[in-house]
């Protein structure tokens, strides 16, 4: 089977988005990771480490379908564009640029104050960090698909030829999702390894340790924006600007006060709210619309939860790791004496390091997926490879979780480790980048795509808030009878896993019997190119 090969334009904003997707994954798994030092140094129970990673996801929903519909519209050409932009790659208007890279920036800043603000407000404002942190990354993989839309609609009028590569695109994006984690699980291993804290207490570092976990990967998001600052666009386009009645001058780059009223044939574009509940209604009113929202909804509650939980999961029951690490107990003393390694970072420097195989083979798959997925698509049908795609990727899953939830903490006649079965369930739901993940530019026109994508994001978001939440909530309820010897972490983690494995399957469960494929959203949309 010969994969697709991405156009130009599609290739460079393909590529350069996965980046930022990336390293935005790598900032908002840093609490997660950081979540058993979290516990012991700051004091914190687990339902007050749960309020701060929920709170995440609820900014996420916030601001998903604004980030897609600014970045549709101007992937419309509602928005003027600047040369740099023009001259860069992409298809049409620097809205979605422009977008993205506020979100990148605005999270790395972010995560740089997390543990500021976690050791000076505790729990309360830890989760105000994150929760300004979710809606500042809520922006970006819309932003990010309203730009895949664009250039592939772009790429497709410039040759003139109808091969398929939306999928091929789509999981390129996403893909950089599953590299974030495995790269924020990879520095997690590093810093808080033995040997790393020897080093730096030889050094005469004396502090905590977590810290430079978020330090690390604020400033990389920073670096990154700088590093591909021709492809992302910081500058705010000249009628978004004129909107608030300010005008720009091309040669000087001034910003001036402008009386002149708005051109007119903008007015239809202007109203942001207006055209975000519109696509908002015809998503929830189309057939299509509703089976991407509610198998979203399961992967929200399924891919959240395990990388909220994950982490803390496989320390607590002692996993073992893929590698030749040695056996991983959770280490449930005290505070480390200041000057010394801490074990507590240093178990999840181990359970970190046996979460990165996982990630990259997430990559791997959902990328050729995504690829496949396009020739399965012009072979066998469209919607019979969304249909079956999504089922495997959220049975499959439900099912290895519902198999952890019966197995306790006793794995001794297991097939495989935990962190092995744990890996599986997420290389498993990467399936869904050919099916779901790709759905929006199936049903939607390219305008409306990125906003119907950050709808089903907002389910998705909703479903992990709730779930991540709630097993906080069931993990403290039950610690007390782990601290009794009444039953052990791994049975602790068992209604939840099954909680989480019966949303899993259920949304994708719909999906397959119900998405279709023809375009749906946003056809009757009377938008208007408008050049500079």
């Amino acid at each position: 089977m010969k994969l697709p090969t991405l156009p130009p334009k599609t290739l460079t904003w393909s590529t350069a988005s996965s980046l930022a997707a990336s390293i935005s994954y790598a900032d908002r798994g840093t609490s997660a990771i950081a979540a058993s030092s979290l516990l012991d140094q700051l004091h914190w129970t687990e339902s007050q480490l749960g309020g701060v990673q929920s709170s995440f996801f609820v900014g996420y929903a916030i601001t998903q379908v604004f980030g897609g519909v600014l970045g549709g519209r101007s992937a419309a050409g509602a928005l003027s564009t600047t040369d740099n932009v023009e001259t860069t790659g992409g298809g049409g208007g620097g809205g979605y640029r422009t977008v993205l890279s506020a979100s990148l920036f605005f999270t790395g800043l972010t995560t740089l104050l997390f543990p500021l603000v976690a050791m000076q407000f505790g729990h309360i404002g830890a989760s105000v960090d994150r929760f300004v942190l979710g809606l500042f990354e809520g922006l970006l993989l819309p932003a990010a698909m309203a730009g895949v839309g664009d250039t592939v609609n772009s790429d497709s009028v410039t040759s003139g030829t109808d091969e398929s590569y939306k999928a091929t695109a789509s999981s390129l994006v996403i893909a950089g999702c599953y590299l974030g984690s495995a790269w924020a699980y990879l520095s997690a291993y590093i810093l808080f390894s033995e040997k790393c804290q020897t080093i730096l207490i030889d050094w005469g570092f004396t502090g905590e340790i977590w810290p430079a976990l978020f330090y690390f990967n604020g400033i990389l998001s920073l670096f990154l924006l700088w590093a591909f600052r021709g492809e992302f666009n910081l500058m705010v386009p000249n009628q978004m600007l004129s909107k608030f009645g300010f005008g720009v001058d091309t040669k000087t780059s001034e910003i001036s006060r402008s009386t002149e009223p708005l051109n007119s044939a903008l007015e239809p574009q202007d109203d942001i709210w207006k055209e975000t509940i519109s696509i908002s209604k015809e998503c929830f009113g189309s057939k299509s619309g509703r089976a991407i929202l509610a198998a979203q909804i399961g992967q929200g509650a399924l891919l959240y939860s395990i990388a909220s939980w994950g982490p803390l999961y496989l320390e607590r029951i002692g996993a073992e790791s893929t590698s030749s690490l040695p056996e991983m107990m959770y280490d449930a003393s005290p505070k480390s004496p200041t000057g010394s390694v801490s074990q507590v970072a240093t178990t999840a420097s181990k359970a970190a390091y046996s979460l990165i195989p996982s990630q990259i083979t997430q990559a791997l798959v959902g990328v050729s997926i995504g690829a496949a997925a396009d020739q399965l698509s012009n072979r066998i049908g469209t919607q019979v490879t969304r249909r079956s795609l999504q089922l495997l990727s959220g049975v499959g899953p439900a099912l290895i979780l519902q198999y952890l939830a019966l197995r306790g903490d006793d794995f001794s006649t297991s097939f495989a480790s935990p962190a092995f079965l744990f890996g599986l369930a997420q290389t498993i739901s990467a399936l869904s980048l050919g099916a779901v993940s790709v759905s929006h530019l199936d049903i939607a026109v390219p305008s409306a795509s990125g906003a119907v994508y950050a709808l089903g994001n907002v389910m998705a978001a909703m479903a992990g808030s709730a779930m991540v939440n709630l097993f906080g909530w069931l993990l403290e309820e039950a610690g007390e009878n782990c601290d009794g010897l009444e039953m052990n972490w791994g049975q602790a983690f068992a209604i939840p896993f099954q909680a989480v494995a019966i949303l899993s399957a259920a949304g994708s469960l719909f999906y397959a019997l119900t998405v279709e494929t023809e375009l749906e959203i946003g056809v009757d949309m009377n938008i208007t190119l408008i050049t500079p």
